[in-house]
């Protein structure tokens, strides 16, 4: 395989347009990049399989088999993406001073194309393979990574996995997770122009937020700050119903991230906290607290497991350095991980450059990633 094959893949990918529908309704989601990673695999003579996981958006997962009762080693991307506002041309794939631009270009089709490429290395070498490999192109990952769960819960757990997210080629075995959701203020609708006979929702969220503000800035200013203790932000607000009308209601949404030493329910319950404190100072509003939709835990990979033992000698064969490293961003690995498979993260691109309007992933990445995902395929079921 040359160099130019996984850049080939990129472009294909980037082309098809795989915006989350929560980032625009109009998005029909996955569903042409699924159609592509079928048929490439079919190509390949490998089985491929699709798991319904919403309407029109599948999950595809293609097998190269290995030894019978060998173990499985997981391969994973997501397909989907984030929006595309103030990008000019984001399905048109542009290669350009040694990097390929466009929309998921490093998050994640990057990783994608990585993978596909290295199983392509894989079938046409017809190496002595001591494990089975899958690979599993997952939808939704950038909202509430429903793909991932989806896979978890219906099929038997792979021995190890690899994520593939934007690490700039470092191996990670530790993240962040989040947990986002939105609290509600009721207050009372009036006229403005008897604005003493409501009670403003807004004025409410604003003591909220307030509130919020206080926990972050205890969060950051623990002994070893946000790295160490995560973060609380505000970051979306929606309230009031008309210019002259008291607002009623008005709900804002958090994003709380948490590191490996602390659990959801711990941050769930710091929130409750402080919303109790606004509800001693403000008792004529009603504040509800909703179920979060995302509780997305964090990574904690042991460095002595068999998954980043050989993935760190697979980097070091490559003369890349395989020190497994944390970073404070969340992936579809804690999903895994909480299935029971030790899992790592490892990817072409800079998380610098995911979302962006700019988005781009290295072509020397993309190569790295490639062989990392070959070397590690090539030892798994061997002595790390």
């Amino acid at each position: 395989m040359t160099n130019q094959r996984v850049v080939d893949l990129l472009c294909d990918l980037i082309s098809l347009p795989s915006v989350n529908p929560v980032y625009d309704p109009t998005s029909p989601g996955e569903g042409a990049m699924a159609a592509y990673v079928e048929a490439w695999a079919t190509g390949l003579g490998l089985a491929a399989s699709r798991q319904n996981v919403f309407p029109g958006r599948d999950n595809i997962l293609v097998r190269l088999a290995g030894p019978e009762g060998a173990p499985t080693l997981l391969l994973e991307a997501h397909m989907d993406t984030v929006g595309v506002d103030g990008m000019l041309a984001p399905f048109d794939p542009e290669v350009r001073d040694g990097h390929v631009f466009g929309r998921g270009a490093c998050d994640t089709k990057g990783s994608l194309a990585a993978m596909m490429a290295a199983v392509e290395t894989l079938v046409s070498e017809g190496p002595d393979l001591r494990c089975t490999i899958e690979l599993l192109a997952a939808v939704d990952e950038e909202t509430s990574g429903k793909g991932a769960i989806a896979f978890v819960q219906r099929n038997p757990p792979a021995s190890a996995a690899i994520i593939g997210e934007p690490t700039d080629c470092r191996l990670v075995n530790r993240h962040n997770g989040c947990v986002r959701g939105e609290i509600e203020v009721i207050g009372r609708s009036a006229h403005t122009s008897v604005a003493a006979e409501g009670i403003n929702a807004i004025d409410g969220i604003a003591d909220v937020i307030v509130a919020l503000r206080a926990v972050n800035h205890e969060l950051v200013n623990r002994p070893g700050g946000p790295a160490a203790n995560g973060s609380l932000t505000a970051s979306l607000i929606s309230g009031g119903t008309g210019i002259n009308v008291v607002p009623e209601r008005c709900e804002v949404s958090y994003d709380r991230r948490i590191v490996p030493s602390q659990t959801s329910q711990e941050a769930l319950g710091e929130i409750d906290a402080a919303l109790d404190g606004v509800r001693a100072s403000r008792p004529d509003i009603r504040i509800e607290r909703h179920a979060p939709w995302l509780e997305g835990d964090t990574l904690s990979t042991p460095s002595e497991s068999g998954i980043v033992r050989t993935a760190s000698a697979a980097c070091g064969a490559l003369g890349i350095d395989g020190t497994p490293e944390w970073v404070p961003y969340g992936s579809d690995a804690s999903k895994f991980q909480e299935g029971g498979v030790p899992a790592v993260v490892f990817g072409p691109g800079s998380i610098a450059d995911a979302h962006a309007v700019d988005e781009s992933v290295p072509v020397a990445d993309l190569v790295t990633a490639t062989a990392f995902y070959r070397e590690v395929a090539l030892r798994f079921g061997r002595s790390a």
